[in-house]
C-alpha cells in the first residue's frame, strides 16, 4: 500500500500541475540530442511533406507521392507519435477537451498553417528543425532563418495589434467546448491513457523486436515520440511564444526557456559533431558534423523563415 501511495503521489505530481517551461526545455534538449546520435535531431516539416505525400498517393496523385510509406519515415512517425503523445499527457491531467474556436479564428488558424507550411518548403526548415535543431548545429541558415521568424513575428504582431483596434469582432464570436475535461466523470481519461501507453509500447516492441537496424531506429524514434508528446504538453514548451511575447507582452519566460535549452542542445550536438560517435571514421565525422546543416544561406532562408513567422504568429501557436 506504501508503494501505490508512493507512485501514485509521483503521477499526480507528473501530471497535476504545469512543469515549469525551462524544465521541459532541458529534457527536450536531452532528447533532441539522443535523436542525434540514433540518426538525425528532431525536425518536422519533412515528416508533414512525407504525410502529405502519401495521402495524395492514396488519392490516385501519384506524381505527387512518394515510394516511403509513412511506417518507414522517422520525422514522420515523429509527428504523429508526439501528437499521441500529448493527447496522452492531457488525458492523465484530465485535461483532454475538444474546443471550437470562434470562425474567425479558425480562418485565422487555417491561413496561419497555411504560411507555415509555404514558409517551411521555402527556407527548408520550421522552429523544429530548423531553429531548435538547426541554430545548436552552428548552421548559417539556420541563423538567417531565426532572424526571419523575428522579422516575421514583428509584422505579424503589428497586423494583430491593428485588428484588435479595428476589427475587433474577427475573433469574437461563438465559441463552444465538447468533451470537457472538468467535472466528475472524468475517470474514463486516465484509462484510456494507459491503453494508449499500452498501444504505444507494443508498437515500439514491434518495430525494434524486428531486428533490422532501420526497425530499431524507427522503433526509438516512436518511443522518444512519445516522451516529447508529453513534455510538451506539461511544460507548454511553445517556441512561437519566445519570439512573439517580449513585444507582445513584454514576458520573457518563454524565451529565457528556449535559450536555456539551445544550449543545452548546443553543447551535445558540439561534442559529437567535434568527436563523432563511436569508433566513425573520418568520413563518418564529416556527415556528422552535417547534420541540421541545410543549403538555404542566406536569402532563402530569411525569406522562408519571415513567411512563417508570419504564419506561426497568426496562428497563434
Amino acid at each position: 500500500m506504501f508503494k501505490k501511495g508512493v507512485l501514485r503521489e509521483l503521477f499526480d505530481s507528473l501530471f497535476g500541475k504545469t512543469w515549469p517551461m525551462w524544465v521541459g526545455g532541458i529534457l527536450l534538449a536531452l532528447l533532441n540530442i539522443l535523436l542525434f546520435v540514433i540518426k538525425y535531431p528532431w525536425g518536422a516539416s519533412g515528416g508533414y511533406v512525407n504525410i502529405g505525400q502519401n495521402l495524395f498517393q492514396s488519392l490516385g496523385a501519384e506524381s505527387l507521392g512518394t515510394s516511403t510509406p509513412i511506417s518507414l519515415h522517422t520525422v514522420a512517425l515523429l509527428n504523429i507519435f508526439i501528437v499521441l503523445g500529448a493527447f496522452i499527457s492531457s488525458l492523465f491531467s484530465k485535461e483532454f477537451s475538444i474546443k471550437v474556436a470562434p470562425i474567425g479564428e479558425l480562418v485565422k488558424g487555417l491561413i496561419g498553417g497555411a504560411l507555415m507550411g509555404i514558409g517551411a518548403t521555402i527556407g527548408i526548415g520550421c522552429t523544429t528543425g530548423g531553429f531548435f535543431s538547426g541554430v545548436p548545429a552552428l548552421s548559417g541558415g539556420a541563423l538567417f532563418l531565426s532572424l526571419g521568424f523575428l522579422l516575421g513575428t514583428i509584422v505579424a504582431l503589428k497586423y494583430i495589434l491593428w485588428e484588435m483596434e479595428a476589427l475587433p469582432n474577427i475573433s469574437m464570436g461563438k465559441s463552444c467546448t465538447l468533451i470537457s475535461g472538468t467535472g466528475k466523470k472524468t475517470g474514463w481519461q486516465r484509462w484510456l491513457g494507459w491503453i494508449l501507453i499500452a498501444v504505444v509500447l507494443y508498437i515500439f516492441s514491434s518495430y525494434t523486436g524486428k531486428g533490422t537496424s532501420l526497425s530499431k531506429i524507427l522503433g526509438w524514434h516512436i518511443f522518444i515520440a512519445l516522451i516529447l508528446g508529453i513534455i510538451l504538453q506539461r511544460s507548454r514548451y511553445c517556441i512561437v511564444r519566445a519570439f512573439r511575447e517580449p513585444f507582445m507582452t513584454g514576458e520573457a519566460t518563454a524565451t529565457v526557456a528556449i535559450i536555456i535549452s539551445i544550449i543545452v542542445v548546443l553543447i551535445g550536438f558540439t561534442v559529437f559533431k567535434y568527436f563523432g560517435v563511436g569508433n566513425a571514421g573520418e568520413t563518418a565525422v564529416r556527415a556528422i558534423e552535417m547534420k541540421s546543416v541545410y543549403a538555404n544561406f542566406w536569402l532563402r532562408a530569411l525569406i522562408g523563415g519571415f513567411i512563417f513567422g508570419l504564419g506561426m504568429t497568426l496562428a497563434g501557436g
